[in-house]
């Protein structure tokens, strides 16, 4: 596998005011300020000693996630950007993201963002319905995630998307409807859609065993995907992914990177980074994380590296993601290995069930395909 020269970065911000029910994220409720600023300060000591990992690589895209990285004052964010600054080469025009809570999120923190060098913002929306978000145990309102985007607006950044939930308890057709409209009223750039998963070990996931967590059904959810699609290529959004949807010329470039399969690194409590085919993850815990940079210890507590087979399957089952497919020919110039042979026995499969088609070396997903998007994913992971 050759590298491309270009590279990705991702800041874990690891604390919330308030940890939601569905959320599996590795994410902490903080209260003690001198807590949250030690670990800011291991996290800038980390992306400066992983510096040399990058060295000769231009940072096309940074990415603060969480977590919320506005729970951290507007001077964190900057001071951590500022370091990333100082030790990566980051090109002129790379997309510098940032998660955001309506909850956490004001004109005047988005204003110290912008200037510092954010230019795009991620709110977490998640529903504009006030029934919905208290079911969520989110703690924002409708209103305020409405005054979160015009907050951004007046800070200056022309580069917002929101994201959705569909598949909510006692959610409707005609709620979701009444999101999705509003959403587009507001006009941002991104909007990215996601189904409710009930994660292992997740509150919502004990309450759904326990038969106290009503939700819609598997045709209801597909139903409110497929509104979903029409409505917003009605809006004239671009559906790019199985899970975005963006005005032209504002896809989200940092998670391209990722449904590439390309590299990455990783910052913060928790986080992972894949370069040159390994990846490996750093300490959860952010008392931990942040001792091991004080005393130089190792930060890595899980590691795996793929042979060209196993990261042939993974660019394969992320690249189908993206609704202009996967060209084969680059995949296998990239591996040194012809996936429509490797595959041969479950393409076929999947284009004769109708969920893939091949045009050429292009394979993508058709809108049954879609549909299963897993199921037909899964099929490339050996």
């Amino acid at each position: 596998m050759q590298s491309n020269g270009s590279l990705a970065l991702y800041v874990h911000i690891p604390f919330c005011a308030k940890h939601c029910a569905y959320c599996d994220f590795n994410t902490y409720v903080e209260k003690q300020p001198a807590v949250v600023q030690r670990t800011v300060d291991a996290i800038r000591a980390d992306i400066c000693r992983s510096a040399p990992a990058a060295s000769g690589r231009v940072v096309e895209t940074v990415f603060f996630g969480g977590g919320t990285p506005t729970y951290l004052t507007g001077e964190q964010l900057t001071s951590i950007l500022q370091t990333v600054r100082e030790c990566y080469e980051i090109a002129p025009n790379a997309e510098i993201s940032s998660e955001a809570n309506p909850g956490s999120s004001d004109a005047a923190k988005f204003a110290v963002m912008h200037d510092a060098g954010f230019n795009r913002i991620s709110i977490g929306v998640q529903s504009f319905d006030d029934t919905l978000l208290t079911a969520l145990d989110r703690f924002h309102t409708s209103s305020e995630a409405e005054n979160a985007m015009q907050a951004a607006r007046s800070a200056g950044f022309d580069n917002v998307n929101l994201d959705l939930m569909f598949g909510l308890p006692c959610q409707t057709l005609s709620l979701w409807h009444r999101t999705l409209e509003r959403a587009c009223e507001l006009e941002p750039e991104h909007l990215s859609l996601y189904a409710l998963t009930l994660e292992p070990g997740t509150l919502f996931e004990r309450r759904h065993a326990g038969g106290k967590l009503a939700l819609p059904d598997e045709d209801a959810e597909l139903e409110m995907y497929e509104q979903s699609i029409r409505m917003l290529q009605s809006f004239e959004y671009e559906h790019y992914e199985v899970s975005n949807f963006a005005r032209p010329g504002f896809r989200c470039l940092h998670n391209q990177v990722y449904w590439h399969n390309g590299e990455y690194l990783g910052f913060g409590p928790g986080a992972v980074s894949y370069v040159e085919g390994r990846r490996y993850k750093r300490e959860r815990l952010p008392g931990r994380y942040a001792a091991k940079l004080e005393s130089c210890a190792p930060l890595e507590v899980e590691t795996e590296t793929l042979d060209c087979c196993g990261a042939l399957g993974e660019t394969m089952m992320l690249g189908l993601r993206l609704r202009e497919g996967i060209d084969t020919v680059r995949v296998a110039a990239r591996f040194g290995i012809d996936p429509l042979i490797y595959f041969e026995k479950q393409i076929e499969r999947l284009v004769s069930s109708g969920l893939l088609e091949k045009h050429g070396a292009i394979l993508r997903l058709t809108h049954r395909g879609l549909l299963l998007a897993n199921t037909v994913l899964g099929e490339f992971l050996l």
